[in-house]
């Protein structure tokens, strides 16, 4: 089969030109108190960050790029914080962490700030359109080659510089959300807003409700769609699927108090599933986390000790942690370092790390309100699924990413795309706010290790199955792709 391409050579010459970020705090910000926020912001990464440094050549260089870039704002007329966060985001982008950023401003919209109609996706073979406004149907599916006269991969190049990405995928991942806006398209494009000749001629839409008018590529129906939704897909109930877009449970104390909601308990939730699956010997299990962006990791354990009993504590995940002592770990975890230290046994000072191997012993590390549901399985599991498929995609991310990897050493199969997590990297947050500005910032406290250094895996967690452009095509680029690939073979 052929496969449709597409080059994106933009025209864009009716736009004005470009003023620079505006934010709606710039009127009440004044430049030292955001310079203050700046070191601030800093401060904090040195503090917490279990490797700020390396990343940069060392400590010294580290300074010296800090310095250099408080330098530059330093000499910007009417310095706004949206333009000291995207300077901050391009000086982290090197860190490759996507768990430490400066946070986002709530930009008002700008006349200047638009979107082409087109949505993309990621998928093994790199970036297709799977959204478009009606008048662009014939584009769907097309594979995206070509930007302003130059490779995908050069653009990427460039994108890698300005925002935060972990591996290739993750950054074809924030591509995919970027690339058709006007404001990115000038950084990536210095001369994008000069007339040339173009081969596509796409329009801009403003910001609003111009994604009302986008048609998605289709969804099959048969598949759940919704937080912990499940359901046998075939009459025979030889398959079920369960969706779970967010590793979150009603049972967790204060969920609220972090911008989450659940309706289900995840142990309750699992066991039932499991015991239908049991009831009617289903063989197939799939277990589908594309676009989860995480939540709590050990919320997933009594899922996985229901489903793999004893097993489950007994085998070594080979996924290591060291979590650096800081101020604000200590102050997240509302303790003192006396504390940790007597609750421990230990003389850890600031600075130091405690290890961690990931053998989950102990119900201790489980993260469920009513243990009696676990304890009375007697390390037997509720139903172990002769075949188990877990599905990703590059939003598969953090506790996501950290169920697919469990399910994966566990021996379940992986399918779909690689998640825009790198299995060796940093993880768990510390937030924190800016003072003046009261920006809500993150910064990894850990460093997390699943691979020896040099794996193939260790960057990229690559699926035991990746579909073909090929096959997408055959599927009619449904958004189900994956799930309808399972089900065929």
């Amino acid at each position: 089969m052929m496969r449709t391409i597409v080059t994106l050579a933009l025209f864009v010459a009716t736009l004005t030109s470009a003023q620079g970020l505006e934010t709606a705090n710039s009127n009440i910000s004044k430049q030292d108190s955001l310079l203050q926020d700046y070191d601030y912001f800093f401060s904090q990464l040195e503090q917490i960050h279990p490797d700020p440094y390396s990343a940069f050549g060392g400590k010294d260089e580290f300074d010296k790029s800090v310095k250099q870039l408080r330098n530059e704002l330093v000499c910007t007329d009417s310095l706004t914080l949206d333009e000291m966060q995207a300077k901050v985001t391009q000086l982290l982008s090197g860190l490759h962490d996507g768990h430490t950023y400066m946070g986002y401003v709530n930009s008002p919209k700008k006349v200047e700030d638009r979107w082409i109609p087109l949505k993309f996706k990621v998928i093994p073979d790199g970036i297709i359109v799977n959204g478009f406004s009606p008048e662009l149907k014939f584009l769907k599916g097309a594979m995206l080659c070509e930007m302003e006269g130059e490779s995908l991969e050069s653009v990427l190049d460039r994108l890698d510089k300005i925002v935060i990405s972990e591996n290739r995928y993750g950054l074809m991942g924030k591509a995919c959300t970027s690339i058709g806006n006007t404001n990115v398209l000038r950084q990536l494009f210095p001369s994008f807003d000069k007339e040339r000749d173009t081969l596509v001629s796409l329009p801009f839409y403003p910001n609003g409700p111009f994604e009302k008018n986008i048609v998605w590529t289709s969804t099959d129906e048969r598949f759940p769609h919704k937080n912990f939704e499940y359901r046998f897909v075939d009459d025979s109930k030889q398959t079920m699927v369960m969706c779970i877009n967010s590793i979150v449970s009603a049972d967790i104390p204060n969920l609220e108090s972090y911008g989450l909601k659940s309706d289900v308990i995840v142990a309750d939730v699992f066991a039932k599933m499991l015991r239908e699956m049991k009831a009617a010997n289903s063989p197939r299990l799939i277990i589908d986390l594309r676009g989860n962006g995480g939540g709590w990791t050990m919320i997933m354990y009594a899922a996985l000790y229901e489903l793999y009993g004893k097993r489950f504590m007994d085998t070594d995940l080979g996924m290591h942690s060291a979590t650096k002592v800081s101020e604000g770990w200590l102050k997240k975890n509302n303790m003192s370092l006396e504390q940790l230290n007597q609750n421990r046994g230990t003389t850890l000072k600031m600075g130091d790390f405690i290890e961690q191997s990931s053998s989950i012993s102990t119900f201790d590390w489980f993260m469920c309100a009513d243990m009696s549901i676990l304890e009375a399985q007697n390390g037997d599991p509720i139903y172990t699924p002769k075949e188990i498929y877990v599905v990703t995609d590059v939003q598969t991310f953090s506790a996501a990413f950290h169920t697919a990897y469990m399910l994966w050493k566990m021996g379940a199969k992986v399918i779909g795309v690689p998640s825009g997590q790198a299995p060796n990297t940093y993880m768990e947050v510390t937030r924190f706010k800016l003072p003046n500005t009261c920006l809500e910032c993150s910064v990894s406290n850990s460093l997390q290790i699943c691979f020896p250094k040099g794996h193939a895996k260790a960057k990229i967690f690559t699926p035991d199955f990746q579909l073909t452009y090929n096959d997408y095509q055959k599927y009619n680029f449904s958004k189900d792709a994956e799930l309808l690939y399972i089900l065929d073979n």
